[in-house]
């Protein structure tokens, strides 16, 4: 009859540390739906900055691309009346080299802005996004181990540790 009940009194126990893991584990995962609710706020205004971001920096390639055509053509009809006039064409050269540097340059300036801000939103992305799920992540699984510490009932064998202690005392 003792063993019987103590038998009860293990499997009760055993329910209620089970019963209180998966209360946990539904607080948890209670906690991670407002933590998303809350990301996804954070992160629904970035959608119309990036949108315009976007459309921004097309205009400004198609703006870029169409100057350096216009500047394409205008180097051409350089070139062509730099060909009549062979007297002249060390001068001509050296304007047509000017403004050609001056137009990459505009060029780097813009790719290199675009380039930052699309970094910044990388950057923004990523600690809005990724840092938070990582360390949900990092919750969960040492939640998961506490719950697997406590779920463990048998006990190693004790001729097993002291083997274990031997090796590395060794």
């Amino acid at each position: 009859m003792a063993s019987s009940d103590t038998t009860f009194m293990l499997m009760a126990i055993a329910v209620l540390i089970s019963s209180v893991a998966l209360l946990l584990l539904a607080f948890a995962a209670i906690g991670i739906f407002f933590a998303v609710k809350r990301m996804e706020a954070e992160i629904v205004p970035l959608v119309p900055l990036t949108a315009d971001f976007i459309a921004k920096s097309g205009r400004n390639m198609e703006e870029v691309i169409a100057q350096f055509r216009e500047s394409s053509a205008k180097t051409q009809a350089l070139i062509d009346d730099v060909r009549g006039e062979v007297k002249d064409f060390g001068v001509a050269r050296a304007e047509i080299t000017d403004r050609v540097q001056a137009e990459m340059q505009r060029i780097e300036i813009v790719l290199d802005s675009s380039l930052a801000d699309v970094q910044d939103i990388v950057s923004t992305v990523h600690n809005g996004v990724v840092t938070p799920i990582r360390k949900a992540s990092g919750f969960l699984a040492g939640l998961l181990v506490a719950v697997r510490t406590f779920m463990r009932v048998q006990r190693p064998d004790p001729s097993q540790v002291a083997h274990d202690e031997e090796t590395f005392i060794g």
